[in-house]
């Protein structure tokens, strides 16, 4: 905190480190002296002794002629800094004001700081090439500047502070005075309770004027004033008390009046007025008698050393207000401008060297990312081995079943094999014999049935090849031909009517639900076949007269009319025709999908027998 050590009476006084002088008002100049914390910069507390070091390295690359230029700031470059970092106006023009005065009288009021006649800021010789020194100026005193920016009180309306706000000029704290009173040296002290004549009674007039005292009273008031500065002799004035002006000395002369410099006494003399200074309201007042005018006059007393006092206070925390600013400002501007020397010399700035170091950082996180992104690949090739090893032994169970399934459909070819050969071979015997062969070779049918099943590969749709119609709708009456039809010059395979009867009872035995509800044309000629089998099993029939219909005739003969609610309806034909495309679709789908499948099983397992396609496109083992 600054204080008042001196008052300056002289024009020619001599200002030590770190003073101003402070004009109170037109008659009294104070000596302000600021606090000096840079006046033994090698015992400053905060010195880390690996900064000063490397702070020592690099100032070490500068000559001394470098650090003489590069520790200059000019009046410009300070006045653009305050712009920037000063919102308040009052503040910035205070700033000026004492720049401009440094410039004239060249106090060394900013020590170690000097200010040339050219306007031009630096570092005075002593601390100019001391590396010491100038580490503490610039990274321990010089740090304060933004503290001290925020530690400013600010008004809410505006940007200015409140020292240089009207609204904190009129409040006034009465206690407030004991502050500025400990900050006052003895000499200020006795030159603050040296009150001008005229001075009081501009007071006495304002205090009158507003609380309306009466022409009588008001002339009392004046009388007692009149005592005071000598005016009047207090001998003959009747009503008058000696003991209130007790303290008080006046010279008539000079005209000053002389306070007792006692801090007892001026806290009695300002108490008499703190109900006036806490801002008491208007109201009729009156001084009939004398002692009552000198208690006014006391009071008008005790607001005038109080406003005295509150001026000094307010200046003082201008002006020193005024001095930090200033202050940092300068050590800042320098401490760029030598942090700007120094990256030239250097070749790299720290803005590319902390460029390198976010690179470097971002390096490090791409290079984590893509450890991830291995990790996860691994695990997930990881897992689709195991889906692919769990796919194989699927597939190799399937080939066990569908082995097992060739075994069974060998054994049904077999077994159809013998039932043509005794179809052909016995059939020169009578109709029981040959009826007795068919249903022996039905029974097989049903237990080939019941034993297993064919997985598709068998030419017939039960796996009979003798009894067997193909699964072509238009080679069901032409399969029944290429069975039973002419062989060797037209001559029939089966010998006899019983030889066809049972080829009829087979075929009907054994696709029943293509006969009967694939193509309904069938049913005609099944109608015209006598339902009665024992009439096909008559030996004196001829083999001509039962020969089945070709494809022509079973269009063309008539259906019964059991048969008629068998046929396919219109509708069902449309709904056909409008899903026939979908229908077609999921075939291809399904095809290329059993392709696929099977290209895979085929080249895992290379020692499985060769493929060979079909006429339809998909493939199947040839074995099969």
């Amino acid at each position: 905190m600054a204080k008042l050590v001196a008052v300056c009476r002289t024009d020619d006084y001599q200002f030590e480190r770190r003073q101003l002088p402070l004009t109170v008002d037109d008659n009294l100049k104070m000596v302000v002296q600021f606090s000096d914390n840079c006046v033994d910069c090698e015992h400053v507390r905060g010195i880390k002794q690996k900064e000063l070091e490397h702070f020592v390295q690099r100032f070490s690359r500068l000559t001394k002629d470098e650090v003489a230029v590069e520790m200059m700031v000019t009046s410009k470059d300070i006045m653009n800094l305050l712009t920037h970092m000063v919102p308040c106006v009052g503040c910035r023009r205070s700033v000026e004001r004492l720049f401009n005065d440094l410039v004239e009288s060249q106090h060394t009021a900013l020590e170690p700081l000097i200010i040339t006649r050219r306007g031009v800021l630096s570092v005075n010789r002593d601390s100019l090439f001391d590396p010491k020194a100038l580490y503490a100026l610039f990274y321990i005193h010089g740090s304060k500047l933004t503290s001290v920016m925020e530690s400013i009180p600010k008004s809410k309306k505006n940007k200015r502070c409140n020292l240089h706000s009207l609204e904190t000029h009129k409040t006034r704290t009465p206690g407030s005075w004991i502050d500025i009173w400990d900050l006052l040296a003895q000499d200020c002290r006795e030159e603050v309770v040296l009150v001008d004549a005229d001075g009081l009674l501009d007071t006495l007039e304002n205090y009158l004027r507003k609380h309306r005292f009466c022409s009588e009273c008001k002339s009392k008031v004046l009388r007692a004033y009149s005592i005071l500065v000598g005016d009047l002799d207090c001998t003959k004035e009747k009503g008058y008390c000696a003991a209130l002006y007790e303290g008080l000395r006046c010279c008539p002369q000079e005209r000053h009046i002389h306070m007792l410099c006692d801090t007892d006494f001026i806290a009695h003399l300002i108490g008499r007025a703190e109900p006036e200074l806490a801002g008491g309201t208007r109201r009729d007042r009156h001084a009939k008698t004398l002692d009552i005018a000198q208690e006014e006059v006391l009071t008008c007393l005790g607001i005038h050393v109080y406003e005295r006092l509150h001026r000094i206070a307010q200046k003082l925390k201008e002006e020193e207000q005024t001095w930090q600013i200033l202050f940092f400002l300068g050590v800042d501007a320098l401490k760029k401008s030598f942090e700007v020397a120094l990256e030239k010399k250097q070749g790299v700035s720290n803005l590319e060297l902390m460029y390198e170091e976010l690179l470097e950082e971002e390096r490090a996180k791409e290079q984590r990312r893509e450890q991830k992104r291995q990790k996860r690949k691994k695990k997930k090739a990881k897992t689709s081995q195991i889906a692919e090893k769990e796919n194989i032994a699927v597939e190799i169970d399937n080939e066990n079943s569908k082995c097992e399934c060739d075994k069974e459909r060998s054994k049904d070819k077999s077994t159809h094999k013998s039932c043509k050969d005794k179809c052909s071979i016995y059939g020169d015997q009578n109709s029981n014999t040959s009826l007795a062969s068919m249903e022996s070779c039905r029974s097989n049918q049903s237990g080939e049935k019941k034993g297993g099943s064919d997985c598709g590969y068998s030419s017939g749709p039960d796996g009979c090849d003798s009894c067997s119609v193909p699964s072509s709708n238009d080679s069901d009456v032409s399969s029944l031909e290429h069975i039973c039809g002419s062989q060797d010059g037209g001559e029939s395979v089966c010998g006899s009517n019983d030889r066809l009867d049972s080829c009829q009872t087979c075929l009907s035995e054994s696709s029943p639900s293509k006969l009967k509800h694939k193509r309904n044309h069938y049913k005609c000629e099944m109608s015209v076949i006598p339902q009665h089998q024992e009439d096909y099993c008559d030996a004196n029939t001829s083999s001509q007269q039962y020969m089945p219909l070709s494809l022509q005739d079973m269009l063309e003969a008539p259906c019964s009319s059991e048969d008629e609610d068998d046929f396919i309806s219109e509708e069902e034909i449309k709904q056909f025709k409008a899903n026939k495309k979908n229908l077609q679709v999921q075939r291809e789908e399904l095809r290329e999908k059993l392709r696929k499948q099977f290209c895979s099983f085929c080249t895992v397992h290379q020692k499985t027998p060769e493929t060979s396609p079909t006429l339809s496109g998909s493939v199947r083992p040839s074995n099969c």
